[in-house]
């Protein structure tokens, strides 16, 4: 049996999604494979699979826009198997095969190694918009800025 996935297909009533079986070949290219354990469900995956807005700019498409698992295999010495790590943006469930899914596979460019002290659900919780403002707190730091 294929790893199971939220696959969006556009059909003649629209925009339709399923739960499927598609196998690691049939995914989007990519140097890494990860085994999903969380995913965060944003207001844009739900406008994606509903079918609200046109957030695919592909069919079939697996929906996600972030996900946090483990390496199951990877073509980049930057990552082992087992190896912890996040995935979000970088047209992830939108243009390539997204976090909705058993196993992911993605260029090893977009994956980011889970930072110490942070699980990988608590990543998930957080979320795209959570690492999103990280990231500016983070420049802000750099850039000497304080409140």
């Amino acid at each position: 049996m294929s790893p199971l996935a939220c696959r969006v297909f556009r059909e003649t009533e629209g925009v339709v999604a399923r739960l499927v079986d598609v196998a690691i070949d049939d995914l989007t290219a990519g140097d890494v494979v990860i085994r999903a354990e969380w995913s965060g469900i944003n207001f844009k995956d739900a406008l994606g699979v509903t079918g609200r807005a046109p957030i695919y700019k592909r069919f079939p498409l697996n929906a996600g826009i972030d996900v946090a698992g483990r390496v199951v295999s990877s073509s980049d010495a930057r990552f082992r198997p087992g190896d912890p790590v996040v995935v979000n943006g970088m047209g992830l469930g939108e243009t390539h095969d997204g976090g909705f899914a058993q196993m992911v596979r993605v260029p090893a460019d977009w994956v980011v190694a889970l930072p110490a002290g942070l699980g990988l659900r608590e990543a998930m919780v957080l979320g795209t918009a959570g690492f999103t403002a990280a990231l500016a707190l983070h420049r802000m730091e750099v850039n000497g800025q304080a409140p």
